[in-house]
């Protein structure tokens, strides 16, 4: 196996969504107090289904950033907080790629040890089967 692609990283689509809607609030798209998209319309404009736009909204409002008005929407609670969203979640994604590439050395290592293990058997076997021959052990 020959992946070296560490840069690779599978992030649930939510976590994009909720990513790329923080950066908007960040770059100014949306202002505080702004009225966000409902979630049917933002499920269309992102092409996945109401539930992935709830979850992506749900990490918004934990980390401050949107907040759920019954009756009005979602609105824009903080500017401050999408900025702290964006590097915890930059911060996020670097451990994530780091997990991922220090398993897949790992299992490399694992991979190279059992080969070494197999070739040092298969030398001893034929250094006894030698030695036997020539010394009739």
């Amino acid at each position: 196996m020959d992946n070296h692609n560490s840069n690779h990283l599978h992030i649930a689509r939510y976590i994009t969504i909720a990513m790329d809607i923080a950066e908007r609030v960040k770059e100014g798209d949306y202002k505080e107090g702004q009225k966000i998209s409902g979630r049917s319309t933002l499920a269309g404009l992102y092409n996945v289904s109401p539930e992935t736009i709830r979850r992506a909204l749900s990490l918004l409002h934990e980390a401050g950033v949107v907040k759920v008005v019954p009756g009005a929407g979602v609105l824009v609670d903080s500017v401050e907080a999408a900025r702290d969203y964006l590097i915890e979640s930059g911060q996020y994604k670097m451990i994530k790629s780091m997990q991922e590439r220090l398993a897949q050395m790992v299992e490399e290592r694992n991979k190279l040890n059992a080969a070494i293990e197999h070739l040092t058997s298969e030398l001893t076997d034929f250094v006894l089967a030698v030695l036997s021959t020539k010394h009739r052990i």
